[in-house]
Formats: C-alpha cells, structure tokens, sequence
C-alpha cells in the first residue's frame, strides 16, 4: 500500500518539483521511499507502506531485462497463483512481490494483464521501447489515481494534492464536477472538482505518449446485470460460500499482523467467522462506539456476545461523537483532495489509528450492503411514487441516471413496498439548483453514465440501486474512507466483499434472493444472512440492523447542537467565499432542524445539509492550511512551502 506520482516529460522544459510531489505522497506510505529516471522522458516517486515482501519489494520496479519500470500502490491478492502461472509460462521473479508479478505480467501480456488481477490497485508503468505511459486501475476504482497534461507535460499521482507542487498549478474548481456532488454525495470520474485534474477511471487503462494530447482509453471490466442466474437457492449459497470463503483466504495473506473491524453485524460477522477459521487461531477484532456503563451500547454489547461466540479476540475502543467528532474533524479531513461527504471519516481516522499498534492490515465488512439490498430504505414510501417524485423534481442533468426502461420495467419486488435506499433518494430528489458553468460537458457526463448503465444492463430498480451505490453514492464510504483514512493511520484496508467476483455473482443474484419478501425489511440481503445462519444463532443473523453510532448518537441531537450550528454557518461561509451557491444548503439545513425538532427520525434533507457542510468544511481546511502539500502527522517534522498558485 503505497503513494505514487511522477510525469512524463520531455525535460528539461515540463517536469518540476519533484522533492515536493514527493513530499506530498509521503504519508500514505512511510516505511520505504524511491525514485527513478531515464534523465530524459520519464520520472517515477513512490512511498512505501510495506505489507508483502518487506525486503525485496523496493519501488520504482525494473523488470529483468530493464525495459519496464512500475510504481504500484495497492495489493494484489492472486499474486501467489499469477506467478505460478506466469512462471510456467517462462517468467522469471527476483522477489516475492505482487509487484514484480504486474511487470512480468505485463511483459507477456501488455496492459491485458489487467484482466488477470484480483486486487485494488492503480499502477504506472513506462515501457522505454515503445516510449508509452500507462495508468491502470482497479476493477471497482478502490485505489485513487489522477492525471493531468500541464503545459507539456503528462503528470499523475495517487492524491491531487501532489499537483499543487507543479510550477503554475492552477488549482480553479470545476463548477460542473461540483454539481453533481451536490446530487450525489460523489464525484463521478473522470471529473475531479478541478477542472485541470482527471481520475482514471475504474476497470481501465490508459496509454500515454509523449507530447500527444490525449491518451488511448481502455475498459477491461464492467458490472453485468443481464445474466440472472436460474440456479437453486441452495446451489447459489454454495457458491456464495465458496466464492467469500477465497475472498477472506486471499486477503489474509500478509507479512505483517492482521485484524478485523466488527460490528456483529451480518458482514463483519460472516467474515470474523470464515477468517478465525482459516487461521486456526482467533482473529483480532475492534469496535468502536460510545459506551458507559450509565449509557450502554447495543451495537458493543451485540459485538462482544458474538465475538464470544466466534472465538475472536475483541477489543472495544470507546468514541464520545458529542465531544470528539467537530473538534477532529480538520485532523482527519486534512487528508482528502476532494470533499467527501462522508463524515465517518473522522471516527473511521480514530479506529485505524487505534488498531495500528496491533495491525497494519485491516479485514472490514464493506460494501455487502450495496451488494445485497442491505438497506431497508423506508417502507412506508411507495417505490412509483418515489419515481414520480424522480420525474418531477430531479433536473435534467442527473435524470439520466434514471433509465426509462428501469422506470418503465418493474419488478416484481418494485410492486411492492420496497423503496430505494434512503439516502439515495435524498441525494437524487433534493432539486439541488445547478451550478455548472458548463452545461455541453454536463450534459456529455450524464450521457456517458446512462451509456454505461445500458452496456452494465441495468432495467430495473434493483439493479440500478447496486450500480449507483457502487459507483457514486456509497463510492466514497467503501473506497475513499477507507483508503485515506487508512493510510493516514498507516494500515491497509481490504475488503472482501469488494472482490470484483463478488460483485459480479451479486448482479448476477435474482432479486427474490436479496430481498426474500418486499412487505418485511428484515428480509433485506436474504442469501448473505441465511449463510450467516451456519455460524451464528439464528436470532443473530435475523436480528435487526443497528446504525452507526454517530447517527444514533451524535446526528439525532445535531439540531439542537450549537457547535454544529456554528461549523456550519463557517462551512456555507466559504462555500459563497469560492463563488458556489449556498441557497440550496442553507434551505435544506433549515428543512432538517425543523423535521428533526417535529421527531422526524430520517429528514429528508440531511443528504443535501451534509454535502454542503462537508464541501464547505474542505475548502476552509484545504484554503486555511499553512502548507497545502504537507501531509505528514504533528509528530513528524512537516514541510512548509506556499500553497495554491493563480492561475
């Protein structure tokens, strides 16, 4: 797990600055750092957090014969059958690294060595005979990686923030990528909220070269949603075992000690269970959530019964939200080079840190729910009348999102009282006015996602819910949350649940197995907890679904929390400081104290409050700090330089 950047020139007239973008990348990893350059075309900077092969996984890679060099940040959890395989094939390997498996690899295969790798990653690597760049990420988009063409240069890093150490860094907000985080929650890539900046985008490669102004783009992988299986229910959840079964064993390999986040929960529980298993040992666990004994936790008390019941070595980390959760907020966001919507960051920080000194890989339950229908949504809402609602009030610009034929096409369980998830219709239905300043680019964005949402198959409501929690709405709570604070914290987070085979059994699932009958929201993720039924008491597995303790704890009194009343006027003042409406924000925080004093338990506008807080919050973090580029923890010795140049 590691930071990456670098540029392709030529020099001496495009590259510069590389002790600072350096510098930049350096908190994701800390344990290694390296550079390297043919002194005429190409330059490559890594920063190491060491996982597997802590001796010989030095980065910048060559291969053996010299004409490939790689900086990778990521895991890939197949390393062990690929080169096998590969060295049947005739490759040869130096190390023990996944790493050096993407070079040879990649020298047998070219940039289709992407379709053989089972991992979050974004890798760079230069092929010195063709003279050609190549970005490459992960199947879902787990691992961050940004380009950008400065004057003639090609630039690219693992975080925006290394581009602010480029000579004539202009840094000017992208109105339009703005926009649709004030629908979403989440910027769809290629966007960035910098208009100068794009993100690889998911399950593709791109090729460089030198001096051609745009790249060659390739998609290797797709959701597919037009294959229902027509298997029995007892042969799907054997493969559904078989399938998390390798998933956990393959993201348990590691040279350094492994743990485990856990709430009890369906997900974590599933994969507490199959890990201690594997290892034949208990597995480290850690929940985090306020508890006293004059104000008890369900969510801990359920966690340490179960972790009991499973074996596993539970640890409790105590987390006041009233007391802590504004006033470390700018620690943890500090790291984000784009606004997140999603506030957990802040506790998501405090775990990582506190599991640190036990683990530096980190097991977590991430994204069953968007795989599986885990979210209830609310039921007393009609699903048409939601879609009516759609028709109605959602603009132009994000309709699109909405094909006709998943209006059109219902379902069986669209007949019935099953809604979208709840936040997704917050997001989707806030009529959030636009403030793109380009509407011809807008309107192409939109287009390209409803291009991928018939290419995916989506035509139905079920289906679009997993492709739009995957790739926007719960994009950044699965993939950047994790990342970011992970790596702050200095430990790895991975997911089973995210393996791309996952998420293609799960579009793959029938409906009435995900959701066993749409009248009862316990039958919600109906396959995963039947499994969990084989490890648990069933009144475990069918027990209902606790929320996050900040909502419970810490969101419910938000309305009546002058501290937070306070934060926000500060976070709308600097939204209108860059020239960004605030109308829309202000009127939904009103909207959410007035329904939160009436004991509205799920306001309709708290998406809407919360995106405009949480952009507000980075821009005066990100305007405010001393030096912009420097990411490195108090304790450590920090750099100062200056911050954004004019454009």
């Amino acid at each position: 797990m590691c930071g990456i950047a670098g540029a392709l020139g030529p020099f001496p007239e495009g590259p510069g600055g590389d002790d600072a973008m350096a510098e930049a990348i350096r908190w994701r990893g800390r344990d290694d750092r390296g550079q390297w350059s043919d002194g005429r075309l190409i330059r490559m900077l890594h920063s190491r957090l060491q996982v597997i092969d802590l001796e010989t996984g030095h980065q910048p890679m060559a291969s053996h014969d010299g004409r490939y060099h790689i900086v990778f940040n990521g895991e890939i959890y197949n390393y062990t059958e690929l080169a096998e395989q590969y060295r049947r094939e005739g490759a040869q390997f130096r190390t023990r690294s996944d790493t050096e498996v993407i070079l040879e690899g990649f020298r047998m295969k070219g940039a289709a060595v992407c379709n053989d790798l089972n991992g979050m990653f974004a890798f760079a690597l230069w092929d010195s005979c063709d003279e050609a760049l190549y970005l490459a990420r992960d199947h879902l988009g787990k691992k961050p990686l940004y380009w950008m063409r400065h004057r003639k240069a090609i630039y690219f890093a693992s975080t925006i923030d290394a581009f602010r150490e480029v000579p004539g860094w202009c840094g000017e907000l992208d109105r339009t990528a703005i926009d649709f985080y004030g629908h979403l929650g989440g910027v769809p890539a290629p966007l960035t909220v910098f208009r100068e900046v794009r993100a690889v985008p998911p399950a593709t490669w791109l090729r460089f070269r030198p001096l051609v102004p745009e790249p060659e783009e390739t998609r290797y992988w797709r959701m597919d949603f037009s294959r229902k299986s027509r298997a029995r229910f007892g042969d799907l959840m054997a493969d559904y075992g078989a399938l998390l079964e390798d998933a956990i064993a393959i993201r348990l390999r590691s040279d350094v000690p492994v743990a485990l986040t856990f709430s009890g929960g369906v997900d974590s529980g599933t994969i507490a269970g199959i890990a201690a298993r594997q290892l034949g040992r208990p597995l480290g666990c850690f929940t985090l959530d306020y508890h006293t004994d004059d104000d008890p936790s369900d969510e801990v008390l359920r966690s340490e019964r179960i972790a009991r019941h499973l074996g596993l070595d539970w640890q409790h980390i105590h987390y006041d939200y009233h007391r802590d959760i504004l006033s470390e907020l700018e620690d943890a966001y500090r790291y984000f080079d784009q606004p997140c919507q999603q506030l957990s960051l802040v506790y998501s920080y405090r775990l990582y840190r506190e599991i640190k000194p036990h683990a530096t890989v980190v097991l977590s339950g991430n994204g069953a729910d968007e795989l599986f229908t885990g979210y209830a949504g609310n039921e007393a809402t009609r699903l048409k009348d939601i879609q009516r609602q759609w028709a109605r009030r959602v603009p132009a610009l994000v309709r699109a999102i909405l094909p006709k034929r998943a209006r059109d096409r219902m379902d069986t369980i669209s007949s019935h009282n099953l809604s979208i998830p709840r936040q997704h219709y917050d997001y989707l239905s806030s009529g959030v006015e636009g403030i793109g300043d380009d509407d011809h680019y807008a309107e192409m964005v939109a287009a390209g996602i409803e291009s991928e949402l018939a290419a995916c198959g989506v035509d139905s409501f079920l289906d679009l819910s997993m492709w739009v929690s995957l790739t926007t709405m719960t994009a950044d709570a699965n993939y950047r949350v994790p990342d970011v604070t992970g790596l702050a914290a200095q430990v790895e987070v991975r997911s089973p649940f995210l393996d791309y085979r996952m998420v293609e059994f799960a579009a793959r699932l029938p409906h009435r197995f995900k959701v066993a009958d749409p009248r009862r929201p316990e039958t919600v993720k109906f396959l995963p907890k039947r499994y969990y039924e084989t490890l648990v008491p069933s009144e475990v597995a069918w027990g209902r679904k606790f929320g996050m303790g900040a909502n419970l704890r810490w969101g419910d009194s938000m309305a009546r929390d002058p501290r937070f009343m306070v934060a926000m006027d500060q976070a709308l003042a600097a939204v209108a400081a860059h020239d960004l409406p605030t109308d829309h924000f202000r009127a939904a925080r009103q909207s959410f104290v007035a329904q939160k004093l009436a004991g509205v338990r799920h306001p309709s506008a708290a998406g809407t409050m919360m995106n405009g807080f949480m952009l507000g919050q980075w821009l005066r973090i990100k305007d405010g700090a001393a030096a912009l580029t420097s990411r490195i923890p108090p304790d450590d010795e920090r750099r100062t330089g200056a911050g954004q140049a004019g454009c």
